[in-house]
């Protein structure tokens, strides 16, 4: 998995490729935590080169929600594959995250 973080004012751009499962999903947690922790509570993800969730990646995803919004953020995703897509709506996460087409639509959201 690779992760690259980036900043645009208060709003940090989490874009995560590859897979997010039980062996690479510590490191998402980790970095996001720290971001959190240090006062960020605006997020887009960028899962446009996402492959593949596993329910452990999903924990990670509802932890970052839920901790974003505890703070009085936002959590925008954006970029969803078909089968990423197909994944967070078996598992009822569409309702959970605000998802969206493009990134400037979710900047918008979180801005």
């Amino acid at each position: 998995m690779e992760i690259t973080i980036e900043g645009q004012g208060d709003v940090r751009t989490v874009r995560i490729g590859g897979r997010l499962d039980g062996t690479t999903m510590r490191q998402l947690e980790e970095q996001f935590l720290q971001l959190a922790d240090g006062g960020f509570n605006r997020f887009v993800f960028d899962l446009s080169q996402l492959d593949y969730i596993s329910s452990a990646g999903l924990r990670v995803m509802l932890l970052a929600v839920k901790k974003t919004k505890a703070a009085g953020g936002k959590l925008a995703l954006f970029g969803l594959n078909d089968n990423v897509n197909e994944i967070f709506r078996i598992s009822g996460f569409t309702t959970i995250f605000s998802l969206f087409r493009s990134e400037e639509e979710a900047l918008a959201f979180v801005s």
